[in-house]
């Protein structure tokens, strides 16, 4: 695999990060999971936005162009041979002293690679199960896409062992927040339903396209707090995620969603809406 790493295209054994890059020892790094279909990121300039985003929050002082970024990408894709793919873009707050100083830290790491598709891709459809981790609503970590990852893996960790393939997280409010790796959606008598930026969720890039597409094919829409209870009396569920698109849900906590088979039929429309903007 060659990767981007710092301005160069090496191979990945020769991208190594310092012991003393404050990414490594404090998680203060800042990431994006794209994916490119035919050779070109679907909304590259929203993920760049977050990206940026979050160093702001974070009051890093300097950071890549968008051009600089956008051309790394493509040449990563490029050396690598791949058109349809995962790519991963990875910020750290770079090299520093060995203490929790942000001010010691010279110009940020910058990391990209990318990555075949997993398969099967999209799955027929996913159990999820409502796992005992809380996103906690007083955190600045919910609102960044940011490189300490524990919590998620947490709570992806503990919906496996539940024999689920997605965790369900609610928020220390004890609303629905959002999935490990993806946002929340479910449909209740036609309305589609998904839980506000105030519930303690990353507002993710595919979260915001089927907003905009349900909006545009006129289908009821609430942006709203959601309870628990309500997920397990909907007709369909789905989550979303850059690199699987949309995953229709057929359990949730055990207890089946629709008729298990086969996506819902709100579900179905925005799938295929979503793949129609998506393939250009």
């Amino acid at each position: 695999m060659l990767i981007y790493f710092n301005g160069q295209i090496v191979s990945a054994g020769e991208g190594l990060v310092s012991p003393l890059d404050h990414s490594f020892l404090y998680g203060h790094g800042l990431f994006e999971t794209m994916r490119a279909y035919n050779g070109r990121i679907f909304r590259l300039t929203e993920h760049l936005e977050r990206l940026e985003a979050g160093a702001r929050y974070l009051q890093w002082p300097q950071l890549p162009e968008r051009a600089e970024l956008s051309d790394a990408i493509a040449a990563v894709l490029e050396q690598n041979q791949l058109r349809d793919a995962s790519v991963r873009l990875t910020l750290s707050r770079g090299t520093g002293t060995p203490r929790p100083d942000p001010g010691s830290c010279g110009l940020p790491t910058v990391t990209i690679f990318a990555s075949p598709l997993p398969s099967p891709l999209p799955p027929e459809g996913w159990r999820i199960a409502t796992v005992t981790l809380r996103r906690n609503l007083f955190s600045p970590l919910v609102s960044i896409k940011s490189a300490n990852y524990l919590d998620n893996m947490l709570a992806k960790a503990e919906a496996k062992a539940l024999g689920a393939q997605e965790a369900l997280l609610l928020n220390t409010d004890g609303f629905v927040a959002e999935g490990s790796m993806s946002n929340i959606f479910f449909v209740t008598s036609g309305r589609l339903v998904t839980p506000d930026e105030n519930s303690g969720i990353l507002p993710g890039v595919t979260r915001r396209t089927i907003i905009e597409l349900a909006q545009a094919a006129g289908i009821p829409l609430e942006i709203r707090q959601v309870r628990p209870e309500e997920l397990a009396g909907a007709d369909e569920i789905f989550l979303t995620s850059s690199v699987m698109e949309i995953i229709p849900v057929t359990v949730f906590d055990s207890r089946g969603v629709g008729n298990e088979a086969a996506p819902g039929a709100v579900t179905a429309v925005l799938a295929r809406l979503y793949r129609d903007i998506v393939l250009f």
